[in-house]
């Protein structure tokens, strides 16, 4: 049962969140998104936060050097779901993974479920495109939240 695991470990963390850190663009992006967090209690944009944060931080894929590539610590924590995400057939229903091009609006509207391997996942063409994108929708949510 290594394949999917629903908790976390240590392997999550140290080789799948901290690296990312490092990386200047995905750091701005963390940096943004905690600042709506932390400022918003309307429970729409704390759903919608949520959402984003499982589809990119933990589920998270990227086109890169012409490649398919996994980044999220979910996915880089679990060999399963790994092969799943870059391997499954295209398509809806058993076995196979939605692999759709990444929209933020679309990805906050998205449901997850925690138990079983993502039928969706969604794919960046760069950290660059989910820091604007998030910086956009901090606006929106900064805004609501009445800070500037």
């Amino acid at each position: 049962k290594m394949d999917y695991l629903p908790e976390p470990d240590i392997f999550h963390d140290v080789f799948g969140h901290v690296p990312l850190h490092a990386d200047p663009v995905f750091a701005d992006f963390l940096q943004t998104y905690g600042k709506a967090a932390l400022h918003t209690d309307d429970p729409y944009h704390i759903e919608r936060l949520g959402r984003l944060f499982w589809f990119t931080v933990e589920f998270g894929l990227i086109h890169e050097d012409g490649r398919l590539k996994i980044y999220g610590s979910g996915l880089i924590s679990s060999h399963g779901e790994s092969a799943h995400a870059l391997e499954a057939p295209e398509g809806r229903g058993k076995g196979k993974v939605e692999r759709r091009a990444f929209d933020l609006d679309r990805v906050c509207d998205t449901t997850f479920e925690i138990d079983h391997y993502q039928p969706i996942l969604y794919v960046l063409d760069s950290f660059e495109q989910l820091r604007d994108a998030m910086m956009k929708y901090a606006e929106r949510v900064l805004d609501g939240a009445g800070v500037g």
